[in-house]
């Protein structure tokens, strides 16, 4: 099992590395490879409790958002969740599928495709992929260091009920991990101030935990212990990715928001 994951870890960065590198359409393309891969895994979820989304219509708006994206326009991405809402809208109408299979098919749309797709942003912001790296490393950072002192140092549970083996100890290390690995990360790469990154990563670092245990209650919900079985040591995508769904888009609106004060101010 360590073995696979490791594997899998350096599997995982490389392609994720080869993307960044190259940018452009394939990067647009891996992530939205990712999306399908993660909207596959929550419909089958959903299926296990006897609901249905419209995965085909889903993936289909999911490359419609990604292309979309990679202009970077402010509007863009409302307009994009726009143009899903009536599309599912229009589904619910003409298929009489249930409301439910509805608000789930729009919740996972928002929550998987929507939420992703900034990696596309960030990669267009002009820093190619600084921003994009900056994301995934305060994910990575904040999981290796929760898991390390989770281990360690564990005592005090977060969510015995959702995910049992997170301890508030866990919790704080990571965000610990986190804020060092983006003070050295900022030192090499971005150089912008220092109250504008810890701020960003403290926040980041914060919402990407929280992103982690919506999926672990998700999964909880579904009566799984992993979302799927795509990469070997770790379960599924949403299983990798969980935290990214409230980092990207965060991180995203936090450099838009220092860009613009920069410019104005």
């Amino acid at each position: 099992m360590f073995r696979e994951r490791v594997f899998s870890s350096i599997g995982i960065v490389l392609v994720l590395g080869l993307g960044m590198y190259v940018g452009g359409l394939v990067w647009v393309a891996l992530i939205t490879l990712l999306v399908w891969g993660a909207l596959k895994e929550y419909a089958d979820m959903l299926m296990l409790q006897g609901y249905k989304v419209p995965l085909p219509l889903l993936m289909l708006l999911a490359v419609f958002m990604a292309a979309l994206q990679s202009y970077n326009i402010g509007i863009i991405s409302e307009l994009a969740l726009l143009v899903a809402f009536i599309a599912m809208v229009v589904w619910l109408v003409t298929t009489q599928d249930g409301f439910a299979n509805f608000a789930f098919g729009f919740m996972g749309y928002m929550m998987i495709a929507w939420t992703l797709s900034f990696l596309v942003c960030l990669e267009a912001m002009g820093e190619g992929w600084r921003f994009t790296l900056l994301a995934f490393l305060i994910v990575w950072a904040t999981d290796a260091g929760a898991y390390c002192t989770g281990m360690l140092f564990g005592r005090h549970k977060m969510a015995p009920v959702i995910s049992p083996k997170k301890s508030w100890e866990g919790a704080v290390g990571g965000v610990l991990c986190c804020l060092l690995a983006v003070i050295v990360y900022n030192s090499l790469v971005l150089d912008y101030t220092w109250r504008f990154v810890l701020s960003a990563a403290l926040v980041c670092s914060i919402f990407g935990q929280i992103g982690d245990l919506l999926e672990s209650w998700l999964k909880r919900w579904a009566g799984v212990k992993d979302s799927g079985n795509l990469i070997p040591g770790h379960g599924g995508l949403m299983d990798r990715f969980d935290s990214l769904m409230m980092v990207a888009p965060l991180l995203y609106y936090l450099l838009i928001i220092y860009h613009s004060i920069n410019i104005y101010f």
